[in-house]
Formats: C-alpha cells, structure tokens, sequence
C-alpha cells in the first residue's frame, strides 16, 4: 500500500490501515487467550467476542491516530461492516473500546510522534465561505440532488471496477507472469493517463484541496505538487482554475478511470480520498451545468455546499458509511468553512445517497456479512 500511493497512484492507505488495525488486534486478542490457557484461567473469555471487539477497536485506532478522525474512525469501523444505512449490530457492544482505541490513537500519534503538528483541518470550500448564506429550499434540494447524483456515479463505479474485474482477471488465474504482465501494462495504462491529466496522480489528500476549490489553488503548490516537466502534456492545466465545465468533467472522468483501473488490477490501498477528490471535481462540473439556475449572489453558499455534499454522496455509495462521511470532510475542512451551514445538507445527501444506490444496484463495492 505505501508503494501504491508513494509511486503516484490513486489509491490511498486508508483500507489497509484499517485491515492492519483489525489484524493486529485480533492478534493481541489471541496472544491475551493464549497466555490465559497457559496459566489456566481462560474460563469465562468469549474467544469471538473479545477478538470481534479488539478488530474493531484496531481498525477504529488506526484510522484516528493516522488520519486525525476523532469521531468518524470508530463511526466509520462501525458503519463500514453494515451494508446499510446504520451501523453493525455489534455497535452497541463494542462502541466502548472503539472510542478508547481511537483517543488513544490520536494520543499516541498527536501527543507523541508529531506533537508539533498542527490540529484541525485545511480544506476551504470556498473563499467566502465565512460570510456566506444558504437557504432552506435550497439546502434541501441541493442535498437531495447532490445525493442521487453521487448514488448514481458511486454505482457506474463499482459496476465499472467489475466488468473491469471479469474482463482482466480469468478464474484460478495460475500463471504469476500473466499476472505480473497484466499489472504492469494496467499500470502503464494508470501512467499514461497521468500524463494528461496530472491531477489523478496520487491519493488526495494533501492535493485535495486543488480539486475541492476548482484548482483556485494550483496543482504545483500543494504537497503532491510535480516538476512543470511532467505537466507539459495536461489537456486541462493543473495549476490554472477551471476554465470552464467541461475541463472539470474531463479531470473528473479521468481520476474516475485512474481509480476504477487500480483498483480493478488489485493494488493495494483505499479508495476514500480517491473518491472524495473524485467528488470534487465532479460536483464542480455539475455546478457549471446548473449555473444557469443557482443563485448568482457571490455570497450564496450553494456551490460550496453542492461540492461537499457530491463529494460525500460518492464516497457513501461504495463505503455504506454516511455518518462517518460527514465527519471526515467535518475534521478536514478549515476552520473559516461554516460547518453549522454546510453539514446538513451534506448529511442529507450522504443518507439519500445509501438509500438510492440500494435500490440502483443489489451489489455493492465491498461484501457484507450482515
């Protein structure tokens, strides 16, 4: 996985972290079962209860410590085994070492490690953010619209991500050099379309910010930022605004594909930044559509909302995860973006979305055992 987004592709380290957080605590949960059979005192221990509570609370602590998400890493632990709108049933019993494992992961990593970080976080949806308004109507439509939007891209997704699947990958696929050949051309495919489109390269979320402002910010001066070199052939410039709708959908389209491509060639790494920076570009190019009929106020905050609210729509349609959804782009956004405007409608199209993309496809991206 840390070669995966290191070497430039679009998928980031949040599923293995949390794949390594649950392995790690069931192994500590086997490890504390084994050294009570030893003394003879493993009497009373629920052997799948203890090892389901301590997956949870791994999963849930990495996630916070290495991402900073207080509140949406055990939500989103909670939430993402639940191919519904809710969360496991195991919530309840486990929701106490949940929330320990991931205070304690933000302690350790925060406290210890990077004690001098800054908290909070740095995304701006808008510049006038701060002083801007959003109405009722407009807030409610804006988030249902933007939550059967985000449905409908999240499932052409994951039914893109399977026919790539069943059309590359034959069953009992025996031979490791057809394997290795057919990586290396997909990746080779994932380079080329970085070289159109530098703005797919890496996993988001330190270049997220170029796609949530419309490239207000220039690709070159966030942390993901590349030579001038490697962008001589960009058909939509990454240091330059939106020029126009168009330019947006044809970036959006293309990190669509980046994403689509490595995960269906199986490199490891996660798809929430990918698909949040997905959003973004995308929902920017929905605005330019529906310009005509937005609110001309430069004051109006309705494009900003729209954008936060694609953005988490998308990501619920394959994640089942709405709450934690919303508390990720809430703990990432800077602290001018007015939250108390934003959130709302965003929860509401991050609900709709889940509801709407059940009824779109009976599949969904990850496998649920409940």
């Amino acid at each position: 996985s840390l070669i995966t987004s290191i070497s430039g592709f679009s998928l980031g380290p949040e599923a293995p972290m949390v794949g390594a957080g649950s392995l790690v605590g069931v192994n500590l949960g086997r490890r504390y079962i084994k050294s009570k059979e030893k003394s003879g005192d493993s009497s009373g221990i629920d052997v799948s209860k203890l090892e389901e509570t301590l997956a949870y609370a791994g999963a849930a602590g990495a996630l916070t410590g290495a991402l900073n998400f207080p509140l949406a890493g055990p939500i989103f632990a909670l939430e993402f085994t639940s191919r519904r709108a809710g969360l496991a049933g195991a919530a309840g019993k486990n929701w106490n070492a949940v929330m320990m494992a991931s205070l304690a992961g933000m302690a350790a990593i925060r406290g210890l490690l990077v004690p001098t970080a800054h908290v909070g976080g740095h995304f701006t949806y808008s510049a006038k953010a701060a002083i801007g308004v959003l109405h009722g109507r407009e807030m409610v439509l804006a988030g249902l619209g933007m939550g059967v939007c985000g449905a409908v891209a999240g499932t052409c997704f994951h039914k893109t991500v399977s026919f790539l699947k069943s059309a590359i990958w034959r069953k009992n696929e025996s031979s490791k050099a057809v394997v290795i050949g057919k990586k290396v051309l997909l990746a080779m495919l994932i380079g080329y379309i970085s070289t159109l489109f530098p703005q797919t390269m890496f996993w988001g979320e330190p270049s997220m910010q170029c796609m949530v402002d419309g490239q207000c910010t220039p690709f070159s001066a966030t942390p993901h930022g590349i030579p001038a070199a490697m962008m001589q052939a960009a058909i939509v410039n990454p240091n330059q605004p939106f020029a126009s709708g168009s330019a947006a959908l044809q970036v959006g389209l293309a990190k669509f594909s980046a994403i689509a491509l490595a995960s269906a060639a199986k490199f490891p790494g996660g798809v929430i930044f990918p698909l949040l920076s997905n959003g973004a570009s995308l929902g920017h190019a929905l605005v330019s559509a529906l310009g005509p009929i937005l609110p001309t106020a430069s004051s109006s905050l309705v494009p900003p909302m729209m954008i936060m609210s694609f953005m988490a729509a998308m990501l619920t349609s394959i994640t089942r995860t709405p709450a934690a959804s919303v508390l990720i782009l809430a703990f990432t956004a800077s602290g001018i973006t007015p939250l108390s405007v934003l959130l709302p409608g965003a929860l509401m199209a991050s609900y709709v979305s889940v509801w709407v993309s059940e009824r779109l496809s009976k599949d969904s991206f990850f496998s649920y055992s409940e």
